[in-house]
């Protein structure tokens, strides 16, 4: 969990914990780090996003953004991503 320092009128330092409202497939979920991986992303939902399917992040006015396992994305409020079958080659039948 990633914390940050903030300091009160009499000059004390409090930790408070980042949390962060972001959606996967239109579903909020909450999370408390301010920067995640592909990886850790994929564990948010449950039961968690499984290998057959792809990691997109939505950015507005650009192209969608994939994100692999080791994609390290910055963590905001109201960040977007969401899910597509992965594309599978799965080769040719024998006849």
């Amino acid at each position: 969990m990633t914390e940050s320092a903030t300091e009160d009128r009499h000059g004390e330092h409090h930790h408070v914990d980042d949390t962060f409202h972001i959606k996967i497939d239109r579903t909020e979920y909450v999370v408390h780090q301010a920067r995640m991986t592909g990886a850790e992303l994929r564990q948010v939902p449950t039961p968690p996003i499984g290998p057959d399917r792809d990691l997109f992040e939505v950015v507005p006015g650009h192209p969608d953004r994939k994100i692999e396992n080791d994609t390290e994305v910055e963590i905001s409020n109201g960040k977007r991503f969401f899910t597509a079958p992965a594309h599978i080659n799965p080769g040719h039948a024998a006849t």
